[in-house]
């Protein structure tokens, strides 16, 4: 079958610290302390939300909870090219304090100075998304926050609590290999030589 050997890699970069993990309810009050937080110590924002439709009055509501003078951005995958392309080098060259974005950021975006993530809707979110987006932020010697925010009052399913716990539980850096195995545990190993699966398996 072409196995191999696994290595896991535990030992975290010099000088990083674990990113601190925290399951809020969605309060203006929570958000803008949060935000004020970061931006006082000069560095930027991400909040993160998964849906496209009303990602614009998601911004429009961090607008008037962010200090006078914040530089707000918005990025999404059915932005024109040109537009996100912009958007992001304008958040890498520090022309943006806080970019309201969906999960198009999981991977392949490098913003040291990014140290506060919120994830809007955190409940909806699978947990390897999670772990992926937590990942955006403490890319740097400063502490790193990442809060996970539901709405007031809401009831969790099994599933959501679990994912939640499973990433608050996990901020160890290299724990990604923890996560994974979470993960599994959640969603099931699947069937790999069972009737449901396609294909050829010496293909």
């Amino acid at each position: 079958m072409g196995t191999r050997d696994m290595s896991l890699i535990a030992t975290p970069p010099e000088n990083r610290h674990p990113v601190e993990t925290i399951v809020a309810e969605d309060q203006d009050e929570s958000l803008r302390r949060w935000i004020g937080r970061e931006l006082s110590r000069s560095g930027q924002v991400f909040v993160v939300h998964d849906r496209v439709y009303d990602i614009a009055k998601l911004a429009a509501r961090i607008r008037t909870l962010a200090p006078a003078g914040a530089r707000i951005g918005v990025a999404h995958g059915q932005l024109p090219e040109e537009a996100l392309e912009r958007t992001m080098v304008d958040l890498i060259e520090g022309r943006l304090d806080i970019l309201v974005t969906t999960t198009i950021i999981e991977s392949g975006i490098d913003i040291p100075n990014a140290n506060t993530l919120i994830v809007h809707r955190a409940d909806r979110f699978g947990l390897a998304g999670l772990y992926q987006l937590r990942g955006r932020v403490g890319r740097f010697t400063r502490k790193a926050y990442a809060y996970l925010v539901v709405p007031p009052g809401t009831v969790l399913t099994e599933d959501a609590r679990e994912r939640l716990r499973a990433i608050m539980q996990h901020t160890a850096l290299g724990s990604g290999f923890k996560v994974a195995m979470e993960d599994l545990k959640l969603r099931g190993a699947g069937n790999l030589l069972g009737v449901e699966q396609h294909g050829h398996i010496t293909a």
